[in-house]
């Protein structure tokens, strides 16, 4: 197919996606863009592309015993499967998360097979960073394959240049984006406690002992409501602890907030920027852990504060002042972080950047 492609007019995408999504026939009002497929409109952020590609879109679904192999071995092979046999119909395979290209990468290395070139987006540092085992030994073969990678935290290409250096001279710092063109059309009720209390979301891989012990020294009036894991004990008749909720009654509590708490632990490699991110765009003032993960967001805006992880110190300190600024203030927070998410930090900007490496890729030319 690569012969064929002239300036993207004709571009054919197959997009290999680590996470299920609906396939529908119109889209659905109670999903993201990105989690669902539907004929009326180009999948997520692909229909800001200046020449809208053709994108077959394979999420991670398969049989349950062979999702529950998938799960122990932390990688989807089912999905190359499905794909292989049409594999050369494309102009260029898109991977977004890279255990979905393992058995990609293997089976083109080891059977020499001719396939489109390969972008790979590396959310997780292949396998959470990890320098040693059976599945890093895999992301180490397989990735020789890859023809290009895109990562979301800028931090790591030091772990890449360790442990995957033939990729450092052919990947790139691209920043998530968010759409703000889809939040600002939502509208969520105001609720009693509107701005009596602060919130925290998540359900893992959130430092919840430092935020309580910092709550419960700052001495704070609002109330701590923490939204994700029901698991989470605590003696503080002041946090409400609540599980997994609906979208829409989430959305409720954050932006009704005073404002939020997004306490990281700190690994090298993407997750929460999509929480964070999507409170930017609703204009929730942010008090954000100074993690690897989303320190490249954070600095853009001056709506999101931060503080020095698990330090309980730095954290009520942050907690205390950030409880006493006046409304005014957080209403100007919260319009910082706005205009960041409609300009450098915009799902636009991101598809821009991804529209020009797949173009190049495309044409054959180095990028």
């Amino acid at each position: 197919m690569n012969e064929l492609y002239r300036d993207g007019y004709d571009m054919k995408i197959l997009l290999l996606i680590n996470w299920k999504i609906k396939y529908c026939d119109t889209a659905p009002e109670n999903l993201q863009p990105s989690d669902y497929n539907c004929p009326e409109e180009p999948f997520w952020f692909f229909k800001y592309f200046a020449e809208v590609p053709k994108v077959d879109v394979v999420d991670i679904g398969a049989p349950t015993w062979i999702e529950k192999i998938e799960n122990k071995i932390r990688f989807h092979f089912y999905q190359t499967l499905k794909v292989l046999p049409k594999i050369k119909q494309y102009d260029l395979i898109f991977v977004h998360g890279s255990n979905s290209a393992m058995l990609l990468g293997a089976i083109k290395r080891i059977f020499r097979i001719q396939m489109p070139p390969i972008l790979d987006v590396d959310i997780s540092s292949f396998h959470q960073a990890s320098k040693s085992g059976m599945i890093h030994r895999l992301s180490q073969f397989s990735s020789k394959a890859f023809d290009y990678m895109v990562y979301h935290t800028s931090s790591q290409i030091d772990y890449y240049k360790i442990e995957f250096p033939w990729l450092v001279n052919k990947c790139e710092f691209i920043p998530l984006g968010v759409d703000y063109n889809y939040w600002k059309t939502k509208q969520y009720p105001v609720i009693p406690e509107r701005k009596t209390y602060i919130v925290c979301v998540g359900y893992r891989k959130r430092d919840w002992n430092t935020l309580l012990k910092a709550y419960n020294e700052s001495n704070i009036v609002e109330e701590l409501y923490l939204i994700g894991n029901p698991d989470i004990k605590c003696e503080n008749s002041k946090v409400k602890v609540l599980p997994f909720i609906p979208i829409s009654k989430l959305m409720t509590y954050i932006t009704n907030a005073k404002f939020s708490v997004i306490p990281l632990d700190n690994f090298n490699y993407s997750f929460a920027q999509l929480t964070l991110l999507q409170q930017m765009a609703l204009g929730v003032p942010i008090l954000a852990a100074d993690v690897y993960a989303i320190r490249d967001y954070i600095k853009c805006s001056n709506g999101v504060i931060s503080y020095t992880p698990y330090n309980v110190e730095n954290l009520k300190t942050k907690l205390q002042e950030l409880s006493k600024l006046k409304e005014t203030d957080l209403q100007k927070m919260g319009q910082s972080s706005i205009e960041c998410t409609m300009t450098v930090l915009s799902e636009q900007q991101m598809a821009q950047r991804f529209e020009r490496i797949c173009r190049m890729l495309c044409r054959g030319k180095e990028i």
